[in-house]
């Protein structure tokens, strides 16, 4: 249909309408969209009218009922908070009155010392006319040498050198480092007065030449005899003991294990024995349990494993007087339940010997996996937790600890195995 224009109207423009721009107009609409009908334009080009329902209204009791219910919400919060920091004062108060803890714990006035300051870089001072013209010169260099960067390089040298030690280098070094060799082999140890300053030796120099033996006697196959890596790991027995450098355990461990796997064999009890005998006959029993725990676990090696076996088993039947086993081995794990060999009567007259037994357990119960018995360790847990509980000891606490992490272990193997079958 085509508009009909009156007679008196003019079609021509307004000058107005020609100064005017014209309007973008939309790609997608045809150029001859002001000739359609009403009807028929499409409905993009509407304009939505906006429903009432959706106009803004200010609402004055629904913006105070928010508020009001915002203010409520954080009394609440500020009165949990006020109760949670009195829960806090409560609990506190309750531990300083259980437990005396000591802060700034005393340094020992006594401990073992068995390189001697005094006779420190004695070997090199005696020689003077030391230089470095062959590997075990820069080995030895290399264990008193101050600057680290300067030590590794001495490492790195010795590395990619086809050179290996032998035991009179070792023997050079300790003595360097101010070592008693008759202390280190038959001389009794003695206690002395510790020295409130960090040793000589400085902890990379010690950690490489550790290093350095420790991969020199994997790589070896007959520098090394079994006497001789028997000898270096007996060094590294009484080293252990050091005041300053036995505290750097890492490197300690890991030349003894290496040492005791190459110089004795799985099936050679009576060379274990000898061993584990002569660890036992010049210590006491306090530093040799100590000494189970630093030098033997993690467990790496069937020797290693066997020998912890020996010395953690003779310990345990010297504890509970079992005379008529006579097996320096267990056969299985059913010889570690305390409560098939003694009575609650025994621990009751022996009050002291429960804290060795149980922390003696400890680290038993993993190693030689006692929770393949489960029901046999939940009686044992259930045996030795009522005797610590009711036992007046001072390390009670510290007892009933080591007997929660089994019961906490057997939950969950109880709630694993409780997921898998349901």
């Amino acid at each position: 249909m085509f508009k009909i224009f009156e007679k008196n109207q003019s079609i021509s423009p307004s000058v107005s309408n020609l100064n005017k721009k014209p309007r973008a107009q939309n790609s997608n609409t045809n150029s001859n969209d002001g000739n359609i009908c009403p009807g028929m334009k499409s409905k993009k080009a509407e304009l939505k009218k906006v429903p009432k329902s959706c106009e803004f209204k200010f609402d004055m009791k629904s913006i105070l009922k928010e508020r009001q219910a915002e203010s409520k919400y954080w009394e609440k919060n500020a009165k949990i908070d006020e109760e949670m920091k009195i829960v806090d004062e409560l609990f506190q108060k309750e531990i300083e009155q259980n437990v005396d803890i000591d802060i700034t714990p005393a340094i020992p006035t006594l401990g073992y010392v068995i390189f001697d300051h005094s006779k420190y870089n004695n070997f090199i001072k005696i020689n003077s006319n030391f230089e470095i013209n062959s590997w075990s010169q820069r080995l030895l260099a290399m264990s008193i040498e101050e600057n680290e960067f300067v030590a590794h390089t001495h490492f790195l040298h010795l590395m990619k050198a086809d050179w290996l030690p032998g035991i009179d280098d070792i023997k050079n070094i300790l003595l360097n480092w101010g070592t008693d060799f008759d202390t280190l082999t038959n001389k009794p140890l003695l206690k002395c007065q510790i020295i409130n300053k960090h040793g000589l030796i400085n902890h990379h120099n010690f950690a490489l030449v550790f290093q350095f033996f420790s991969l020199s006697v994997l790589k070896s196959n007959n520098v090394f005899s079994n006497d001789d890596l028997l000898t270096i790991a007996k060094f590294v027995v009484i080293i252990s003991l050091d005041y300053y450098c036995g505290q750097m355990l890492n490197p300690i461990k890991t030349l003894f294990s290496i040492c005791v796997e190459k110089g004795l064999h799985e099936d050679n009890d009576t060379g274990i024995i000898a061993f584990a005998e002569e660890m036992i006959s010049r210590h006491n029993e306090e530093i040799v349990l100590k000494m189970v725990v630093d030098l033997f676990l993690p467990i790496e090696g069937h020797v290693m494993k066997k020998m912890y076996c020996y010395l953690t088993f003779k310990f345990f039947k010297s504890f509970l007087k079992q005379t008529k086993n006579k097996n320096p081995f267990p056969t299985s794990i059913n010889d570690w339940f305390v409560q098939d060999l003694v009575d609650k009567k025994y621990f009751k007259k022996n009050p002291e010997t429960l804290s060795y037994v149980i922390e003696l357990l400890e680290h038993v119960v993993f190693i030689l996996d006692l929770y393949k018995d489960e029901e046999k360790l939940s009686d044992m847990y259930d045996f030795l937790y009522c005797l610590a509980k009711s036992t007046k000891l001072l390390d009670s606490h510290k007892l009933i600890n080591i007997l929660d992490q089994w019961r906490l272990r057997l939950f969950r193997l109880h709630a694993t195995r409780k997921s898998i079958l349901f």
